[in-house]
């Protein structure tokens, strides 16, 4: 079953001419002073994870670090531990204070947010033909609305997207229960 990924990305770096030391320098500025904010959201998350008593045992499920693209946070899938019943994409109740929890804190910040559902390889289809696909999409499409219900702007969000195994966690273990996430 998946689960969903938050990915932060941050804002353009204005307009430079490659040619002048001073632009060059600015733009070095602006991307450390992009790196604190990530940094401080981060550490941000974590404390408002560990504050909240419903929430402590999910830490480990908590993934977040840079890319490329900006901040990801991934709710991941644990062992026992699910953010969505088998099957489904309704939430459970501490997936959707997670969700608060982060949306509380992501709302501050001016970067647009791209959500991703993710399956595990566990094949996973009904009478209908719906399969791990529709679920990634659902799953993440149901984060879209939490975490616009706790706050973020609709308008900052680009994308959702399902992306059932194609994009496993753990390439060499492709059935693992870490694979289904939230990015």
């Amino acid at each position: 079953m998946p689960s969903a990924v938050v990915a932060i990305t941050p804002p353009a770096p204005p307009d430079t001419d490659s040619g002048d030391q001073g632009d060059q320098d600015l733009e070095k500025k602006l991307a450390n002073q992009e790196q604190q904010k990530f940094e401080q959201t981060k550490a941000a998350i974590r404390q408002a994870i560990q504050d909240s008593p419903e929430l402590k045992d999910l830490q480990k499920q908590l993934l977040i670090d840079m890319t490329p693209e900006g901040l990801r946070i991934q709710m991941v899938d644990q062992d026992k531990s699910s953010m969505f019943p088998s099957g489904s994409a309704q939430m459970t109740d501490q997936t959707k204070l997670l969700l608060q929890k982060i949306s509380q804190i992501v709302a501050k910040l001016p970067n647009k947010l791209s959500i991703t559902g993710h399956t595990d390889a566990t094949p996973f289809r009904t009478q209908n033909g719906y399969g791990n696909w529709e679920l990634s999409s659902d799953r993440a499409n149901a984060s879209r609305r939490a975490l616009i219900d706790a706050g973020v702007d609709p308008h900052r969000i680009t994308q959702v997207i399902g992306k059932a195994d194609q994009d496993p966690l753990l390439p060499n273990d492709v059935y693992n229960a870490s694979n289904r996430r939230i990015s």
